[in-house]
Order: C-alpha cells, then structure tokens, then sequence
C-alpha cells in the first residue's frame, strides 16, 4: 500500500511539474513575444521620429512663405516667392526608397498657387500600433510609463496634430477658392501668378493670417508630440534593447 501511495505521489508530482514546465515555458515565449513587438513598435516609432522632424522642417518653411507675403503683401513679387522657396523649400516628393527630395521648378501658375494654399499632408506610420491595439497586446504592457508614453502618442498628441493640419487643409481650400473665384472673373486664360499680382485683397490677406497663426499651433502640437516619441524610443532603448 505504501509503495502504491508512493507511486501515485510521483506521478502526481511528475505531472504537476510538467504543468508548471509547461505553464513557466509559455509564460516565457508569451513574455519574448511581447518584448519582440515592442522592439518593433519601438522602430516604427525611430522612423515616425525622422519623419516627423523632417515634416515640422517643411512647415517651418511654408511658415516662413507665409509670412514673408504678409510682410511685403502688397509688394511682393512671383520672383521674390521663388526665391523665398529656393531656400525654405516645401514642395516636395518622396522616392520608393522613402528618401525626400524637394522640387524647385517653379511656372508662374500652380505652384504659385500652391505657394499660397500649400498645407503639408500629414501621414506617420501607425500600422504596427494599430496592430498591437487591436490584439490586446499594448495592455500587456507591464512597464505603466511605458504603456502610457505610447498611448499619449497615438490619443493625445497625434489626435491634435491631425485636427491642426485638418484646419490647414480647411484654409488651404479656401484660399484656393479665392484664386479660382479670382481667375473666374476673366474672360480670357490668366496665369494664377497674375490673378494674385492684380486681384490681392484683403481677403485674401485675412486668409494668410489665418493661416499663419495656424501653422504657429501646428508647430507647437509637431514639437510636443516629437518629443513624446523620443520618451518612448528612450524608455524601449534602456529597458529592452537599442532600437535601431
């Protein structure tokens, strides 16, 4: 009987280990599961970083050509904006290698236009967020900075900076109406270089400021939310590992 009883107890015993081999085991590869996506949410972020800082360059540069047409309004010249755009460029285009490259050929048309209503489209990368929002594995996060760091990211500071450029793209359509109103009035093709240089108005310049005092909030939310990106690629960097 005590052999029996001593036979089960180490089968029991054999068994309860393995469940507890099992469970820690799983617990292990569910933990290096999680360290791996936030390692990788953590690069997607770096990449937001140089995008970001690349983004807030061009709207200090579409700032700045915003407010030297308010400086000089009823002076300024189709050359003196080129020129402006030569060394604040903002027009640009993005290779399939992810490389930014600015365009400075200029006509005395659209990108005239366009040197008036240019707003920036703003388009970070959130794909792996989103991903790990929508698994649960972003609550999984143990670490509370963290896990808070991340979610001001995505909720606070990217919800304003998309409802600030959202207004830029609001005033950008209208001050592309103005010059299509403008241009309508003619009974003949007009450059809308010329449309401006004989239809400026106050209108017009209203407009622009509005613009401007737009761009200057916009530039504030760009900083607050690249300086939360750089706490999260800080926080992964020295709790998990570098984040190239």
């Amino acid at each position: 009987m005590r052999k029996l009883f001593i036979e089960g107890f180490v089968i029991f015993a054999s068994i309860l280990a393995s469940f507890w081999v099992d469970n820690y085991r799983q617990k292990n590869e569910e933990k290096a599961i999680l360290n791996d996506s936030i390692i990788t949410l953590g690069n997607e972020i770096t990449k937001n970083i140089e995008y970001t800082k690349e983004h807030i360059y061009q709207v200090k540069n579409l700032k700045y050509m915003t407010d030297v047409i308010l400086d000089d309004y009823l002076k300024i010249t189709l050359d003196k904006l080129k020129r402006t755009h030569d060394n604040n460029p903002f027009f640009h285009n993005i290779n399939i290698n992810g490389q930014t490259t600015y365009d400075k050929q200029y006509d005395n048309d659209g990108t005239i236009m366009w040197m008036f209503r240019g707003f920036l489209a703003w388009e970070p990368a959130d794909i792996f967020f989103k991903s790990m929002l929508n698994s649960g594995k972003l609550l999984e996060i143990e670490n509370d900075k963290l896990r808070t760091e991340i979610e001001s990211i995505y909720t606070k500071h990217e919800e304003r900076v998309n409802g600030i450029t959202n207004f830029t793209k609001i005033n950008s359509e209208e001050i592309g109406y103005w010059f299509e109103t403008k241009r309508n009035k003619y009974n003949s093709d007009i450059d809308f270089g010329d449309v401006f240089l004989k239809g400026r108005d106050q209108a017009l310049k209203n407009l622009l400021k509005d613009k401007q005092a737009i761009l200057e909030g916009r530039l504030v939310n760009l900083e607050f939310y690249l300086q939360s990106l750089q706490n999260v690629v800080s926080i992964i960097s020295n709790e998990y590992k570098s984040v190239n």
